[in-house]
């Protein structure tokens, strides 16, 4: 059984991916990153969402992130950039061995891995408020992925409202943790 939640979500594949990737989302043990990252989202609405959530403002942040592993039931991330902090759980979504779902606060995102150039990327396939699905044609859109580039831990996510703009992206490079 296979204990890690990407190492799960992507299967065999994930053993292909680049050292710097695999050693961030093994899943085995808690990972710290440090590095810097670039945000930018529109004003209004979108600038109001991102402050309540705790991500940044537009500009270049020192940022930090902390995954921390829970056996069986995946991963609280903690993303710091600058003094703002966002924080979320991510783990297997039920009754598909690919899929995961990242809960933030009230908000359930479900997502699958989907290989990439030197890493993967997010895929979203649906959301729901509590136990409440949403329509797709509410939900944000998004993307995201994580790879490495020269050996260094790359990561570039955008998710954008149709109503309300881009809420949020960031894009940058962490130091990773030596490959155990």
């Amino acid at each position: 059984m296979i204990e890690g939640l990407f190492p799960r979500a992507l299967g065999g594949v994930f053993e292909n991916l680049p050292a710097a990737v695999r050693a961030v989302h093994q899943g085995e043990r808690p990972v710290g990153l440090h590095g810097h990252a670039r945000a930018r989202g529109d004003g209004g609405a979108a600038a109001l969402v991102r402050r309540l959530q705790g991500l940044p403002g537009p500009g270049f942040h020192d940022t930090a992130v902390f995954i921390s592993p829970l056996p069986g039931r995946g991963e609280i991330w903690t993303r710091r950039f600058g003094l703002r902090a966002f924080l979320s759980h991510v783990r297997p979504a039920a009754g598909d061995p690919r899929a995961f779902e990242e809960a933030v606060g009230l908000l359930t995102f479900r997502f699958h891995a989907e290989p990439c150039m030197g890493g993967f990327r997010w895929i979203f396939e649906g959301w729901r408020l509590g136990p409440l699905p949403l329509p797709a044609g509410w939900a944000p859109r998004s993307r995201a992925r994580i790879f490495a580039r020269d050996g260094t831990y790359r990561f570039r996510v955008l998710v954008a409202h149709p109503w309300l703009g881009v809420i949020f992206g960031y894009a940058g490079r962490l130091d990773a943790p030596p490959p155990s």
